[in-house]
């Protein structure tokens, strides 16, 4: 309010009486009283005060509303998601626009869904990416998209176990951190989650991230159950090949953000929420 002040300073007594009698005339009353050398303030100009005043607070404030909207946020943002997200065509998106914040700090941790859910509510991250439905008395979360899986393989003899005799049971499955979600969801899908459930305490390959996996079932050593999305290219070239009982068949689970009830969560977070969904749907074409 200082620009106010500076002019109110430039302004001479006759200006001043000037206005004061035109002000006490559209109000209907003396403003001022002379008593002996001093000038004392009626009740009019103390109720006058009062409301000149919060005009005038309710214009710092809204100047304050202004100038916080030029300021570029600042400060960190912390949120978690699976594996798999780090192959979504909106994360890859949003990795080339978060530049544009220059003063945001991002600390983004891959995590499986209970280290997630864990993490959320003992206030490490803001947010975070979980799959599948759930119910938690202190989060809430959002639908943001699906996320398909597939049976795929190098070779497509590495699929004749469903054919033979022997069935699933020569089956050489590839396994990684945080994959039962993924496994479960597609052979209930498939129909196959009671002949393949032993597949669970005895995998062929057993290693420790998803990127590894893939790299395995790239190699050969065996089949894996992986979210779609994350081995589209090799699908579409040739190199891997894809198994399911039926054409029709879709294997998906939602995904969800996920936040603690009753925070409010800080500008700089929800800009980035806000631009993931936004990323999700520009031009993706993939439901991950």
């Amino acid at each position: 309010m200082s620009l106010y002040y500076t002019r109110l300073s430039k302004i001479t007594q006759p200006t001043v009486s000037q206005q004061i009698a035109k002000l006490e005339e559209r109000l209907g009353g003396k403003l001022f009283e002379r008593v002996g050398h001093d000038v004392i303030p009626t009740a009019l100009a103390q109720e006058l005060l009062v409301f000149s005043s919060s005009i005038l607070d309710m214009m710092d404030q809204f100047e304050d509303k202004l100038q916080n909207g030029r300021i570029l946020p600042h400060g960190t943002v912390r949120y978690a998601m699976p594996e798999s997200c780090q192959w979504t065509p909106h994360y890859i998106k949003i990795m080339g626009q978060i530049r544009e914040f220059p003063d945001i700090r991002f600390k983004i941790d891959i995590l499986p869904n209970d280290a997630i859910i864990k993490g959320l509510i003992e206030g490490h991250i803001d947010f975070g990416f979980v799959l599948g439905e759930h119910i938690h008395p202190e989060l809430r979360f959002q639908k943001f998209s699906d996320e398909v899986y597939s049976m795929v393989a190098r070779d497509k003899e590495l699929f004749h176990p469903f054919q033979s005799e022997a069935g699933s049971s020569k089956l050489r499955l590839i396994m990684f951190p945080g994959w039962e979600p993924f496994f479960s969801t597609w052979a209930r899908a498939a129909g196959l989650f009671k002949q393949l459930k032993s597949k669970l305490k005895e995998p062929a390959v057993h290693i420790g991230s998803l990127a590894g996996a893939i790299h395995a079932i790239n190699a050969g050593a065996g089949v894996g159950i992986i979210p779609s999305h994350c081995v589209a290219n090799d699908l579409v070239t040739g190199k891997l090949y894809e198994w399911k009982p039926s054409r029709t068949m879709i294997a998906s689970s939602p995904v969800f953000i996920a936040k603690r009830i009753g925070e409010r969560l800080p500008k700089r977070v929800e800009i980035i929420i806000e631009m993931l969904r936004l990323s999700k749907h520009e031009g993706t074409g993939s439901k991950s």
